[in-house]
């Protein structure tokens, strides 16, 4: 398969059609390959589709493997559920020796991508990259260039079984919103918009992969013992500025948390010290110096929107914050926000009245010696938003009028 080399592969499938096409083609192209199928526990026909995949995997002796996951007390929003995928999938890479993951998004995907950065208003309308850092390794979307209706050909032709997701026919995400109202009113006003709009993507991918790669050499020609000097940083195009953090930590961020970390760069006050998901970002004496930090259970973390929004790690336990259209109104919230260890008399505001957070701990059979170590997320009035795992706090007369939202996911 174009631009996958011959190496061990973990191949992320859904069971729908185009994972099926992609696992059936890597498969018989001769390639050693693992599968890794999450059981996201949302529908009722996911028990038969892991059954499915499972069996398919086993009659060709290609090793699978799988994670359920479990949404008791705690959002499942799409975010979520993907960074649950990719946790697991770097965890099954880790264990099994395999650097490259192979994933099966297609050109309807990188189209649909497109049209949601141009909405949201992203900095950078770039769409999905072929081929990024993961992890320790990369991951690969070598479908990108093909239809959803060639992959669909394909399976009819060849005889891949797939298990069609009902899902997909509701309109209450937004790309699905995209996928079955505005593509095709553009396909009906310009027929050749789709082949139009991935090549652009792959244009701009291409100019940012030369970008990247200057970055890269500018920012270890810059380096001293010391760290990298912020002005020769400051010294490049803001286009290129923007570039700095995906290249230093080899991860992919939102366009949010890329402006921020420009801000941070070129104002010289405030906090010295920023958090991007697990990397911290600190800048001393004129120098910038990074490092990846996994945060421990007991972790006493302050931090303000907008800074250090992302992902958490207190134990085995991920935490992710983020700013939505669903959770905590951002009326009712203090700021800056604290995720600590719970106290004596702490109490969570439910729909209906309050509730010590001891007793919620007790009443989830949390063993006693396991307490302690429940992270809750304060505000600085010390007004308790979550303990982490069980419950988030209701503010029903803030709630009808919000507009924004902070969003706790675990």
């Amino acid at each position: 398969m174009e631009g996958v080399p011959f190496e061990p592969l973990l191949v992320g499938v859904s069971g729908g059609c185009d994972s099926m096409v992609l696992v059936d083609r890597l498969y018989k192209e001769g390639y050693d390959i693992a599968i890794a199928h999450v059981h996201h526990g949302l529908r009722e026909a996911s028990d038969e589709e892991a059954c499915f995949i499972k069996e398919w995997a086993t009659a060709r002796k290609i090793s699978f493997f799988m994670t359920r996951l479990e949404w008791t007390g705690r959002t499942s929003s799409q975010a979520a559920c993907r960074e649950e995928r990719y946790a697991f999938f770097e965890r099954i890479m880790e264990e099994t020796g395999r650097s490259r993951l192979i994933l099966a998004h297609h050109q309807d995907d990188q189209i649909e991508t497109l049209l949601i950065q141009l909405i949201r208003g992203e900095a950078q309308v770039d769409g999905i990259p072929v081929v990024r850092p993961f992890g320790n390794g990369w991951l690969h979307r070598p479908l990108l260039h093909e239809s959803k209706q060639t992959l669909r050909e394909y399976a009819l032709q060849h005889e891949v079984p797939w298990r069609e997701d009902a899902s997909n026919a509701e309109t209450t995400y937004l790309r699905n919103q995209i996928r079955h109202t505005i593509v095709p009113s553009l396909r009906d006003m310009r027929p050749e918009f789709e082949q139009a709009a991935a090549a652009a993507a792959h244009a701009r991918q291409q100019i940012i992969r030369e970008q990247a790669a200057f970055v890269a050499t500018y920012l270890e020609r810059c380096k001293e013992a010391k760290g990298i000097p912020v002005a020769r940083i400051l010294e490049l195009p803001t286009d290129l500025q923007r570039l700095v953090l995906p290249t230093l930590t080899g991860e992919m961020f939102s366009s949010d948390v890329i402006r921020h970390f420009v801000t941070w760069l070129r104002v010289d006050k405030g906090s010295d010290e920023v958090y991007y998901g697990n990397w911290r970002m600190r800048r001393a004496y004129g120098f910038l110096i990074q490092d990846r930090v996994i945060r421990s259970m007991n972790d006493d973390l302050s931090f303000q929107v907008g800074e250090n929004l992302g992902t958490y790690h207190y134990g085995e336990q991920m935490v992710r914050f983020s700013i939505g259209n669903q959770g905590i109104p951002l009326d009712a919230i203090a700021f800056p926000l604290r995720v600590r260890p719970p106290r004596p008399g702490d109490r969570i505001q439910l729909a209906v009245g309050s509730k010590k957070v001891s007793r919620i701990l007790i009443d989830a059979k949390v063993p006693r010696y396991l307490r302690e170590q429940v992270p809750v997320v304060v505000d600085a009035n010390g007004v308790i938003l979550a303990v982490i795992g069980h419950r988030i706090a209701i503010f029903g007369s803030f709630e009808l009028l919000a507009k924004s939202y902070l969003m706790i996911e675990w």
